[in-house]
Parts: structure tokens; sequence; C-alpha cells
């Protein structure tokens, strides 16, 4: 249905501006964008006036519209899952102690206990954990997820009938709960460089590229094509330790063909960059680019251990990275130099992966803490001298995934998606914050760099009110479901 929001304070072009009304179609595209234009410093810093003066010539807001008033509410665009395997959640809580036998722990003991879930799930039991998480993603302020998946075949590595079978419930489980989402359909041939599939890896592969383009055209008729929907699907190679360089090169080609984005795992670890050199000669991102992955529609998700020069590769080609600092942390993989890539023009997104911690906060202010960690200094991401971080966070947080994912969403301006969050100010931590001629950038930097998912109120996808007022229609069902699941798999 059409309905017209207006918060106390709405984010455009990165700046909060009040009393701005968003007018969304039936559709669920936004219409319009009114309010105040004024000749201020801050609006001087973006396109303010371009997207005000953009709707008043074009758009007349309908005689007697309600406007939904959301006071004490800021709103702001949807954040932008882009890399998440749901099934993981499972794994929360489950892997914090040091494994048997072992000095320490690893990514590799971690990797281990996710083989472990993934033996036990059946197509029922995957649902469910995925519909849970991606409720939970939802509650945190998250409208679209782009889903790595590469659950795949039956527990003895088995096609099901249907070899979209569990892209189905993926699909079904992001339905269920209310979001978006972009579907990967990944690509894992072996279990490394003269290896093959391993017997807890048999359910993730399609043994030739003729096999996955046959199961990828299976999950296409599940899925609506039409570019402004909020259900896509894509591909992905899983890494370059799981696929030979001829299974790249026809990804790569296949990709092309159906004009659909193509993301992969790179350079998480020290161990698969030491595996690529050792099989091709060459660093993950330089075989990617030679096989043809490496475009604009490209994204690297992880890039840890990434060089300056598979940087610059990313940037010559326009592509993406995906960073997950609350996985990446959490899995001890290491801190990627997110300097090196800002340098090189490189888009950055977010996402959850593991579900280790679903807080698309969390993730920005990792962005911005792992580079004061990794370098001793402060305000490393701030775009240039006087410039603030806040805004180049939440650009990676709501555009940067859209990019990710071929998403007409991430801002609030006409001919976007309505993907819309509002958020509660009238918290103790932010008391204070916006007085004074700084109040707004204060009160950015303070949501950015020190909020977190606690501060959702309100979510819209599509112009659908999915979360009201911190409540999700059906969410005690689906908690339901994942506790039978989860006693089934831990006993």
């Amino acid at each position: 249905m059409a309905l017209s929001l207006q918060a106390d304070l709405t984010l455009v072009n990165g700046v909060l501006k009040p009393d701005v009304t968003v007018h969304v179609g039936g559709d669920g595209w936004i219409l319009g964008v009114d309010g105040p234009v004024d000749d201020d410093a801050e609006a001087a810093e973006g396109s303010v006036e371009e997207v005000f003066s953009a709707t008043s010539g074009e758009f007349a807001a309908p005689q007697g519209r309600k406007i939904h008033r959301l006071r004490k509410r800021v709103l702001v665009p949807g954040f932008v899952n882009a890399h998440s395997h749901g099934f993981q959640r499972l794994l929360r809580g489950r892997t914090e102690v040091r494994a048997p036998g072992r000095s320490d722990d690893d990514f590799w003991s971690w990797r281990s206990a996710m083989y472990r879930i993934t033996q036990a799930l059946d197509p029922d039991d995957f649902e469910a954990v995925t519909r849970l998480a991606m409720m939970e993603m939802l509650l945190a302020g998250y409208t679209h997820v782009v889903e790595f998946h590469y659950l795949h075949n039956q527990k003895d590595g088995q096609q099901y009938d249907d070899p979209a079978e569990l892209s189905r419930r993926a699909l079904a489980a992001a339905d269920s709960a209310g979001i978006g989402i972009t579907l990967l359909r990944v690509a894992y041939q072996r279990g490394g460089v003269g290896r093959g599939a391993s017997v807890e890896q048999r359910r993730f592969s399609d043994p030739d590229f003729d096999r996955y383009m046959r199961a990828w055209e299976a999950t296409v008729p599940l899925v609506e094509r039409e570019a402004r929907r909020p259900v896509q699907i894509g591909m992905a190679a899983h890494s370059v330790r799981a696929l030979d360089r001829d299974f790249l090169e026809g990804l790569a080609r296949f990709a092309q063909d159906k004009g659909c984005v193509l993301h992969a795992h790179v350079a998480e670890q020290p161990r698969e960059v030491a595996e690529c050199l050792e099989e091709h000669g060459c660093r993950p991102v330089e075989l990617l680019s030679e096989c043809g992955l490496v475009t604009e529609r490209f994204t690297a998700v992880h890039g840890t251990h990434m060089s300056s020069s598979e940087a610059r590769l990313l940037g010559e080609a326009g592509a993406t990275v995906c960073v997950c600092p609350t996985t990446e942390r959490n899995l001890g993989d290491g801190l990627p130099d997110l300097r090196a890539l800002q340098n090189a023009g490189v888009q950055l997104a977010i996402g959850s992966d593991s579900q280790a911690r679903v807080d698309p906060f969390a993730e920005l202010r990792g962005l911005e803490d792992g580079e004061r960690l990794r370098t001793g200094r402060r305000n490393c991401l701030a775009p240039a001298v006087g410039g603030h971080v806040a805004p180049v966070l939440f650009q990676a947080g709501s555009s940067g995934g859209a990019r990710a994912s071929q998403l007409c969403a991430g801002s609030i301006a006409p001919g976007q998606r309505a993907d819309l969050v509002s958020l509660d100010v009238e918290t103790p931590a932010l008391s204070g914050v916006f007085e004074g001629r700084e109040g707004p950038k204060a009160l950015l930097s303070s949501l950015f760099l020190g909020g977190s998912a606690s501060l959702v109120r309100d979510v819209w996808v599509g112009g659908r009110h999915v979360v009201e007022d911190g409540e999700l229609l059906r969410w005690a069902t689906a908690a339901e479901d994942y506790r039978k699941v989860a006693q089934k798999v831990w006993g």
C-alpha cells in the first residue's frame, strides 16, 4: 500500500535532515522526497538540493494522503547483508571452547564443527534455521541479504530429485521472514589442490561445470527475474582452493552470459594464498582476474590477506570487497588493509557471514575499529581532512551492499526501493549528542560508531512494514522450530 513517512530526522545523501517526508508508492518504490532545502554547509556537502528539487518538479503527494509521523526516530536506508551463510547460525556459542587434542584453535578447527552441522540438516531443518537467521537480520535492520548458498546435495552427495531443492528452501525462508534476497548458487568442485571433495564436502559439490550449470538453471524458475524485484539469483565461486582454473573460467563466462553478480571467498586465510601460489604461480585475485571473474559485477568476500597489487586489480575493475568484521574476528582471520582498498577505489560492503553476531552497526564499526588497531591511527576511513567517518561507513552498509547485489536500493531518493529503517534516538547513550551546531554530524557518528541493532524499531522492505516497534510477525513460531532443530543437532 502507498504511504508517507516523516521522521524527526532522515538520512539523505549522508546528511541528517529534519522534517523530511518520504512518499512510497503501492509498488514499494520511493515516489518522492519532500522537505526543507537550505543553503547551509551541510547541504553543500552532498546533493540534497538535487534530490528535493527533482521530486518537487516531478511528484506531487496525493491530496489527503496520511503522513505517518515517526517521533523520536531517525529514518535511514535499510542495511544490505552482502554475505551470509544462514544455516551457520546453529554454530553460535558452540565453538567457543578449545577443541580436544589441540594446543590452539583456528579457522580450520572451526570448519570441522561447521561440517558437523551440514551433515545433520535435512531440507526442513535447513529451512527452519535459515528462516530464523533471516528474521534476526530484519530485527537488526537488514532489509536484504545476499545468501552465499553452498549446501546443495543429500547427505551422501547425491543430488535431490529436484537439484534446486535446497535453493528453493533458502528462498522460502526469505519469503517467510519477509526479507529481500539475492541467492548465490555456489560452485564447489573439490577439497583442494589434487583432492576431490571429502565425505563432509559432498553436500556442497558439483564435480564438473556442466552439472553446476544445469543446477543453476533449475533454480532460475524459482526467481522472478525482474530487476526491481526483492528476489534475485546470482553465482559464486566458493574459493580458489575449491575450483580449478577450467571451472573458474567457465563460471566467469556463464555469469557474463547471464549478466548476474558473481562473488567469491578471497584470501581469507594465509594457507589459501600459499596454495594458490603453489598451484598457479599467482595470488588469488590475480588468478580470478586472469580467469575473467573480476569485473564490476564481482565481489571479493573477506580479502583479509590480499596484496596492494590485488587491491588495485579490484579497483581498476570496479569490483566490491565485502568485509565481515564480526566473523573475521571470531575466526581469528586477521585484519584486512582497508585503506589500500579505499585508495584503490574499491567499494566496501558488509556481511554477517557465520551469524556469530547479527548486527550491522557492529560490522560497520568493525571496519573503522579494525583499521585503527591495524595502523595505530584514528579516523582512518574518513575521505579527506575534515571529512567524517560515519557517512563512509553507512555507505558500506547500504549502497555498497546494494551494488554487490545489483539492487536498486541503499539511499532515500526517488526511484529507489523503499527499504527503510527507523532508529530510536531517545536512548541514554545518545542523550545530548544532537545538541549544538555540529549535533547532526555528532549524532550520525554516535549511531554508526557506537550504536547497535537494539536501536532498530521499524523496518520496511519494499514499502511493506515487516518490523513494527521492534516486533516481527511469526517470530515465536520460527524460534520454536529453530529450537527443535538445535535440540536434534546438539542433543
